[in-house]
């Protein structure tokens, strides 16, 4: 069994995996977290299985079409993927314990979204909430970028990085109260016409043929930039692009309101009901420290960080 642990903030995770390319994406999506040694606060385990574990013997308590049902006991829960394996995670204790089969390994995303679903619902239980956004930082202020696939949120963010911004999560940054955000390490995933468009990335996309391709490409970012990661930001802007037909960019500031109701698809896990008024109350701070901006995206994507420093310098 492969094991390391790593310093996250205020804990330390420790994860074990006992399959060379589990391990390999353990490595590359912590790569950015320094190791410790101390005795870990929570504990992840993969370990491969040839066949699905058959799930509990009742309906699922919540479920996400064929992809992930949820068996809740109390602090014990069972996250059952028809496809790829089951997560037991006693949230008393701290650990979970999953068994997967070779193709969670072998399938792009699918050990990042195992590893943030072994982790988020003991991270809640210590005051961090994570939000699926990308998430930089410039001169120190924070900007939420939040939408569904095809929004224009990887590309957007892309472009941050590649104008100099500091990187604080790809796809899962924490929220925590008064409006911080704080690092979730991972590696940057786009389809490769994505990397194409900056020079510091497009060697990515030449990497599998001109950029023509439609399967998602990953790379860490600090082989790109060495000293992209940021541990910690206030939040200074909320940003929920869309690719439009149109010239320049924009920005449209959203009331509060909407602004709360927009993120919470991108938050609240609904099986979680403990830890519910909680995470809305976390929202609903991070909502009142910053404004919220729907963001209107042209084709011009090298002219975004300019747009998007006009909220950071108003």
């Amino acid at each position: 069994m492969n094991t390391l642990r790593w310093q996250f903030h205020d804990l330390i995770i420790e994860g074990n995996a006992d399959d060379a390319t589990l391990w390999q994406g353990w490595l590359e999506s912590f790569g950015s977290l320094a190791v410790r040694t101390a005795v870990p606060h929570l504990t992840i385990t993969l370990q491969t299985v040839s066949t699905v574990p058959a799930p509990p013997h009742r309906p699922p308590d919540f479920q996400q079409g064929d992809l992930l049902h949820y068996f809740v006991d109390g602090d014990q829960v069972i996250a059952h993927f028809p496809r790829y394996g089951q997560l037991h995670l006693n949230l008393a204790e701290g650990w979970t314990r999953g068994q997967v089969v070779p193709a969670a390994g072998q399938t792009y995303a699918i050990l990042e979204d195992l590893i943030a679903i072994s982790l988020s619902p003991h991270l809640r239980r210590r005051g961090k909430f994570l939000l699926h956004a990308f998430a930089a930082a410039f001169e120190g202020q924070a900007v939420l970028l939040v939408g569904g696939i095809g929004a224009g949120k990887t590309t957007t963010g892309l472009s941050l990085l590649n104008a100099g911004w500091q990187l604080l999560s790809n796809d899962s940054p924490v929220v925590v109260g008064n409006g911080r955000i704080q690092q979730y390490p991972g590696v940057l995933a786009a389809y490769p016409e994505s990397f194409a468009h900056f020079g510091s990335m497009a060697h990515l996309a030449e990497d599998v043929g001109g950029g023509n391709g439609r399967r998602k490409i990953s790379a860490t970012a600090e082989a790109i930039w060495p000293d992209v990661w940021l541990e910690e930001a206030p939040i200074r802007a909320i940003c929920f692009p869309q690719i439009e037909d149109r010239t320049v960019h924009a920005l449209t500031q959203l009331p509060k309101p909407a602004a709360l109701a927009r993120l919470l698809p991108h938050a609240v896990e609904q099986w979680d009901k403990a830890m519910i008024p909680a995470h809305l109350h976390v929202l609903r701070q991070l909502v009142e420290a910053a404004p919220a901006y729907i963001l209107h995206l042209s084709p011009n994507i090298l002219a975004i960080p300019q747009t998007l420093q006009t909220v950071l310098h108003p």
